[in-house]
């Protein structure tokens, strides 16, 4: 009789395990990233460092075409992206138009993963116990292929909080 209350107990125990191993299973899968990380990887780019040199060039372009508008709408260009980045570094800021130029990597992420999703860490307002998060900041960082001061870099921000966007400064030169 003893055998059999810790044969059954044995099963119990074995189908409990079985059972939450399930429930784990279970779970959607969110992969999320902190696009802080994501902006200052690709604003550290050679690919944006090609962009900002494309706009230089374009407005010595417009000067000796004497296209004065031209000049003058790519001249505010400049300064715009500075206080987009400083937003998307320094703070929460969307980072929509970088996530743009790796859109097509994240079917293949998302398959490999089994997400449901992939989002910014910083527009998770709630999440309940029913979903599983997993951090792909480095899978998307490496996107953009950052030098070993980059990614220096990445490591502090991951630490710190982010900057409150309404504190961060739409005058570029402040």
């Amino acid at each position: 009789m003893e055998r059999l209350i810790i044969r059954i107990c044995c099963l119990l125990l074995l189908i409990s395990s079985l059972t939450m191993a399930q429930q784990e299973t279970n779970k959607f899968r969110i992969g999320i990233f902190d696009s802080r990380c994501v902006a200052l990887a690709y604003g550290r780019s050679t690919e944006f460092m090609k962009e900002m040199d494309n706009l230089r060039n374009d407005v010595a372009k417009a000067k000796e075409d004497g296209n004065q508008e031209l000049v003058k709408e790519l001249e505010q260009q400049g300064p715009t992206k500075q206080v987009l980045m400083h937003q998307q570094v320094f703070s929460n800021g969307s980072i929509n138009n970088i996530l743009e130029k790796i859109k097509d990597k994240f079917p293949a992420i998302a398959k490999e993963n089994n997400f449901k999703m992939i989002l910014s860490k910083w527009e998770i307002s709630f999440i309940d116990e029913s979903f599983e998060l997993l951090d792909i900041t480095d899978q998307l960082v490496a996107m953009f292929d950052p030098d070993d001061a980059t990614k220096k870099i990445i490591d502090n921000i991951k630490v710190m909080e982010p900057v409150h966007i309404e504190k961060i400064s739409i005058n570029p030169m402040d």
